[in-house]
């Protein structure tokens, strides 16, 4: 029997691209899992630097990871701060038949 030496996946390796990016932020979005949600932006910081995405979020880099943490619930100004740091682009559409 042959044995296979495993590669570990590095999770903030693959998330340095910006398609892989997305699609972790979609598919957390998708789970509608607040913890999950945070996960995907703490990889992608992570990805792009905590330090410098702390910074263009204007916030401290303990802050940004408490943010991101799984206890962690950002306010609205910062969560938006922190998605434009990193790049992210939101934009939104209605469900469908959705009265409101």
């Amino acid at each position: 029997m042959t044995k296979h030496k495993l590669i570990p996946f590095d999770a903030v390796a693959a998330a340095a691209n910006p398609d892989v990016q997305a699609e972790l932020l979609n598919m957390a979005w998708e789970d509608g899992d607040n913890a999950g949600i945070a996960h995907a932006l703490a990889v992608i910081a992570k990805a792009q630097g905590m330090t410098e995405t702390a910074r263009r979020a204007g916030i401290t880099r303990p802050a940004l990871y408490k943010a991101l943490s799984e206890t962690g619930n950002p306010n609205l100004s910062s969560l938006i701060g922190i998605m434009k740091a990193l790049g992210v682009k939101v934009s939104f559409q209605m469900a469908p038949n959705n009265a409101g």
